[in-house]
């Protein structure tokens, strides 16, 4: 997730990591205190294969690990009825804040869509990198 390797359409290549009927949710330890101004992550959607674009993405920080403050929460633009593959980085820049902690939320569609023909299944989300700056 943190390791700069980034996915293509292909979401079976190796750099995806997938998560079916649930969000996405990560903490990345800095290992110490780091000024942060730019959150981020990137997301796939191959609706054809069940895999949404999150419907938003949050970012909390932390300087203990236990009480986290929100610092961004980015919208997404890809309409879940596009059927064409895409790939998707989300970035915020934020007011610079000190944390060692980052914590990630991307919201998964939930069920299918009744136009799709998986419709009442679980979605999948993707997600191949987060990015701290």
């Amino acid at each position: 997730m943190i390791d700069v390797r980034r996915g293509s359409t292909n979401f079976a290549s190796g750099e995806w990591q997938g998560y079916q009927g649930q969000d996405f949710v990560a903490t990345s330890d800095l290992q110490k205190e780091t000024n942060i101004s730019k959150v981020g992550g990137g997301f796939l959607q191959v609706a054809r294969s069940w895999i949404w674009m999150p419907t938003h993405v949050e970012f909390e920080v932390s300087t203990d690990g236990v009480n986290f403050t929100k610092v961004a929460e980015i919208k997404t633009d890809i309409d879940p009825s596009d059927m064409n593959s895409k790939i998707r980085d989300y970035t915020q820049t934020i007011s610079p804040v000190k944390a060692r902690y980052v914590r990630v939320h991307a919201y998964n569609l939930g069920k299918i869509p009744s136009w799709h023909p998986g419709a009442g299944g679980n979605a999948y989300i993707f997600v191949d990198e987060i990015m701290i700056n």
